[in-house]
C-alpha cells in the first residue's frame, strides 16, 4: 500500500512522515534515494512531500520512502562537516521565510539578515522579518557589539526596502504585558496560520519562545542567552509542527554560519535589500555596484538616496559570498 505523506523530521537514516490514514510514522529511505543527488547531505528534508510504501506488523505501521515529489523551493546552507561542497537543506516547500532577530541579547546582526534575504529571493521564497525582544528597549544600556543603545529603528531599512516587519516579545512570567508586543505576536500568528512558515535566525533570538506563545501546547524547550551574547542551541534539528490556529511551522536550529555559495555575485547585486529598482538604471546589466561607470547604486549613495552603511554591508556580503560567515 502506497500513500502520499509530508516529512516532519529527519534523522540520520530515517524520517518521520505524516500520512493521512495513520498519522505520523517512522520511515526508512530506499537505497536509490541516497545516490540521486550527491550535492545534498541527505536526500530528504523537512517539508518534502513523499510517496511511502506502508508495512503493518501487529497493528503498528512503518514505511519506506519510495520517491520524493518535486520541490517548489528549498532553503539550503553549506554543510558544516562531511563532504566538501555538499548542501544541507534546512526545509523544503516553504510558503514564507520568517527571519527572527532580536533587538538585543543577542544583538541585531544585519549581515546575517541580508544573506538570508538574498538566499530567499534567489530561491523564490517570500521573506519577512520578526524583531523580537522589543521589551528590552531602554533596559539595556549599550549593544554588546556596537556600543550604542539598542534601537527599534534597526529594521527601518528593511521596511524601506519593502519587507514586512513584525515586532514582538515574549516577556518572562510575571513581567508587565507590552500591548504592542502582544499585538505583534497576534499578527505573526495570523500570518503563520496558513501554509508552512520557516523560522530562521541566530541562536538565542527567541524562535522557540515565539512558537510557544502562538501554540502553547507545543511546549518547545527554551534557554537564556549565555554571557558571551550567543544563544544556546535549544532546537537541535529542524522539525515541522502544526500550529493551534492552523498552518505549520518549521522550528530550526539557530544559525551561526551561513553562506551564499549557490548565489552568483551578479544575482546578489540584483537581490540585495533595497537595490530592487536602482540597478535597472545601471549602464551594465551585470553591474556589481563597485566601481563600474554610470552605476545607479553608487549614484544613489552619492546623492544621499541610499544609506552608505547598507552599501557597506552589501560589499562585505559580496566579498564573502563563497565563504560561510560566522556570527
Amino acid at each position: 500500500m502506497t500513500e502520499r505523506g509530508l516529512v516532519t523530521s529527519v534523522s540520520s537514516r530515517s524520517v518521520q512522515v505524516q500520512v493521512e490514514t495513520h498519522g505520523e510514522i517512522r520511515c526508512t529511505l530506499r537505497a536509490h534515494l541516497w545516490t540521486e543527488d550527491a550535492g545534498q547531505s541527505k536526500p530528504v528534508a523537512v517539508g518534502d512531500r513523499v510517496n511511502v510504501v506502508l508495512e503493518e506488523s501487529d497493528g503498528d505501521f512503518t514505511g519506506a520512502v519510495e520517491s520524493i515529489e518535486p520541490r517548489t523551493n528549498a532553503l539550503a546552507r553549506p554543510r558544516l562537516s562531511g563532504k566538501r561542497g555538499q548542501q544541507q537543506v534546512v526545509a523544503a516547500n516553504i510558503d514564507r521565510l520568517i527571519i527572527v532577530t532580536a533587538l538585543a541579547d543577542p544583538p541585531f546582526r544585519p549581515g546575517l539578515v541580508d544573506r538570508l534575504l538574498v538566499a530567499a529571493a534567489s530561491r523564490g521564497i517570500p521573506a519577512m522579518l520578526c524583531l523580537n525582544k522589543i521589551d528590552l528597549a531602554g533596559r539595556i544600556d549599550v549593544d554588546q557589539d556596537s556600543g550604542v543603545p539598542p534601537d527599534r529603528s534597526v529594521v527601518q531599512p528593511y521596511r524601506d526596502a519593502g519587507y514586512r516587519v513584525v515586532e514582538t516579545s515574549c516577556p518572562d512570567a510575571g513581567a508587565p504585558p507590552d500591548e504592542g508586543a502582544a499585538d505583534g505576536v497576534r499578527e505573526l500568528a495570523a500570518i503563520m496560520s496558513k501554509g508552512v512558515s520557516l523560522l530562521v535566525g541566530h541562536s538565542g533570538v527567541g524562535k522557540s519562545s515565539l512558537v510557544n506563545e502562538i501554540s502553547p501546547g507545543l511546549k518547545l524547550h527554551t534557554s537564556h542567552v549565555a554571557e558571551h551574547g550567543r544563544g544556546r542551541h535549544t532546537t537541535t534539528k529542524a522539525v515541522l509542527l502544526p500550529l493551534v490556529g492552523g498552518g505549520f511551522v518549521v522550528d530550526s536550529p539557530g544559525i551561526r554560519e551561513f553562506g551564499l555559495t549557490e548565489v552568483e555575485p551578479a544575482d546578489a547585486a540584483r537581490l540585495f535589500p533595497g537595490f530592487d529598482e536602482l540597478p535597472d538604471a545601471c549602464r551594465f546589466s551585470n553591474c556589481l555596484h563597485k566601481n563600474e561607470p554610470k552605476c545607479a547604486v553608487l549614484a544613489a549613495i552619492d546623492a544621499g538616496e541610499y544609506p552608505r552603511e547598507r552599501y557597506e554591508s552589501y560589499l562585505r556580503m559580496l566579498e564573502g559570498i563563497d565563504t560561510p560567515v560566522q556570527w
